[in-house]
């Protein structure tokens, strides 16, 4: 029976010893841990807020345009931007407000957003678009080389066409004409689902006359 009670004894201090011992390890650990759980509970909410938030700035921003008060829509483009950057929406809400402003003639703001666009990695879903409706306005504005250099590089899949086409036109303003009728041709070498209209680039090539090697 002495026996049992000092191995009771001795087993109570050896766990006193060890709880002495590793205990505020074992604390630190739980703290850390439970502050993990914690703080990515806490960022997961922080993101769905920012998405909900995102969201109706952008319903915001789609219905100013819509209304024709680009003024509005600016400005509350210009704070959900500065709120919420690491979001889809942004980029949504951008690409809605640009189209408008180059359908309102005003180049320069709507060439500053496609450029932000595609300068945010985030984004690259709209990229091969935002490309694009670039290369439009730089070609509008005279800036045919800056509009060129976007178009060297490879086209997206997709848009193997529409790039061929817009490389053309670029090219037919910059006087280069045979460098344009061989683009186009190549946006007429690709199916039309991939963005390029047949006919409509058809009529681009008569109408620069014939080529060299058909001079009738």
């Amino acid at each position: 029976m002495a026996v049992e009670l000092y191995d009771e004894h001795e087993q109570g201090e050896r766990v006193r010893q060890w709880i002495k011992e590793y205990a505020p390890a074992i604390v630190m650990g739980l703290v850390l841990a439970f502050g993990g759980i914690f703080g990515f509970r806490y960022w997961q909410d922080q993101q769905a807020s920012q998405a909900v938030l995102a969201s109706e700035y952008y319903e915001v921003v789609r219905q100013a345009v819509e209304g024709g008060n680009l003024a509005a829509a600016e400005e509350q483009f210009d704070i959900m931007r500065d709120s919420i950057r690491r979001n889809a929406y942004v980029g949504l809400a951008g690409m809605h407000l640009a189209a408008a402003l180059v359908a309102d003639g005003r180049l320069s703001p709507a060439k500053r957003i496609y450029s932000d666009i595609l300068d945010d990695r985030r984004m690259d879903s709209l990229h091969p678009v935002a490309t694009l409706r670039l290369v439009r306005v730089l070609e509008a504005q005279g800036e045919h080389d800056e509009a060129l250099a976007l178009l060297d590089r490879a086209a997206p899949a997709g848009f193997k066409g529409a790039w061929a086409e817009a490389r053309g036109d670029v090219l037919f303003e910059r006087g280069r004409v045979e460098e344009a009728r061989l683009a186009w041709q190549e946006a007429l070498d690709n199916p039309p689902s991939e963005g390029a209209n047949p006919r409509l680039i058809e009529m681009k090539i008569d109408a620069t006359g014939p080529t060299a090697e058909d001079p009738s």
